[in-house]
């Protein structure tokens, strides 16, 4: 195998600088089909017993982490499964699979013992911001509602200069009190306060309430929505309802603040064992939901940092905060039952948001 023409064609990977590190060639499934002599040194073990392996055997949560790193251009640390040893890793996606760039090994000091500590910290900063929510949420309530009365002339006649100021005030009052519910959200999945309930439901019945619920939303936008289903699709899951209820909301409202016009598609699948096999997930029932949009066009750089609020705040997107706000509440709230979360976009084409829940029986 020639893996300087393979490197070749990420048009990414310096291949003589690259050549060097440890390289590690997989197919889409996980499973290892190159490495060099380096990547045999850094996993500790031989090249044969690589080579009869899936990267899932070496590092921790390598789907996500391959996904972040092609969709972000940038490396992404990653820690071995059985030492708490770390990564730089660079992702390529090629025809034959994914080529791993992996440099900079360490070992964290002593002193990283406190992340446990700051992350506790974190978690009680976000309970304390809960707690603080009623405090925040009333007095832009009163604005809300105080301006929208004047607006309907409740508080007598308005002047033109009048009414277009009132209008000013309430619409960026309303922006701010969406701001405030979605970044409290978020400080909920973070906090851990609440616990995932599961019961028997219908899924297609939840996307579909969901739906008529935002359907004059978008309809005032002239936005069609449409929902298909797998041929055999399986309706009936146990999961928790409530929080897949907020997935769904959270995602149609991220697509319907970014586009005016077009058409959005949600199908429903239950992917085969190996579409999860590709994820590294374990084999079991699982149900796929597309958000497909036709005009949410982005560019590569709107991809950096999606799901990630703290770090696109120092990004030129940092208009995009909102939207990674959202996201990443989403991404915790898929994760806390047991799902995956993901972005495909085709480069000003369209862009399609992917979740990926277990049927947890």
């Amino acid at each position: 195998m020639d893996i300087k023409k393979i490197l070749f064609k990420t048009n990414s990977i310096d291949v003589e600088k690259a050549l060097p590190d440890a390289l590690v060639l997989c197919s889409k499934d996980g499973k290892i089909q190159w490495v060099n002599d380096a990547a045999a040194e850094i996993f500790e073990t031989s090249k044969m017993h690589l080579l009869t392996s899936k990267i899932s055997d070496f590092i921790e949560n390598p789907v996500n982490l391959i996904n972040n790193s092609i969709i972000m251009h940038r490396p992404v640390i990653t820690k071995k499964i059985d030492r708490e040893v770390y990564f730089d890793m660079t992702a390529r996606e090629i025809e034959e699979g994914y080529v791993l760039d992996f440099r900079d090994s360490f070992v964290p000091e002593p002193k990283d013992a406190n992340w446990s500590e700051n992350n506790n910290v974190n978690r009680e900063k976000n309970k304390f911001l809960l707690k603080l929510s009623n405090d925040l949420k009333s007095p832009i309530q009163s604005i809300v509602g105080f301006s929208q009365a004047m607006a309907d002339g409740l508080g007598g006649e308005l002047n033109a200069q009048q009414e277009k100021y009132i209008k000013i005030i309430n619409k960026n009052s309303s922006d701010l009190m969406y701001f405030i519910d979605k970044l409290l959200e978020l400080s909920q999945t973070e906090s851990d306060l609440k616990k995932p309930d599961k019961k028997i439901f219908d899924i297609l019945s939840l996307v579909q309430s969901v739906v008529k619920f935002n359907e004059q939303l978008f309809s005032d936008k002239e936005i069609k929505i449409s929902i298909c289903t797998q041929e055999n699709f399986s309706k009936t899951i146990t999961n928790d309802d409530e929080i897949i209820k907020q997935i769904v909301q959270n995602l149609l409202e991220v697509i319907y603040k970014a586009i005016d016009m077009g058409e959005v598609t949600i199908t429903l699948s239950n992917p085969d064992d190996e579409f999860i096999s590709s994820k590294n997930l374990t084999p079991a029932s699982y149900t796929l939901i597309n958000f497909a949009s036709n005009s949410l066009l982005l560019a590569e750089n709107d991809l950096e940092c999606m799901f990630d609020p703290y770090k696109i705040i120092d990004t030129s997107n940092k208009k995009n905060i909102l939207r990674a706000i959202i996201l990443s509440g989403v991404k915790n709230m898929v994760q806390s039952i047991g799902g995956i979360v993901w972005v495909e976009s085709k480069i000003l084409k369209n862009t399609t948001f992917n979740v990926l829940i277990p049927d947890k029986r």
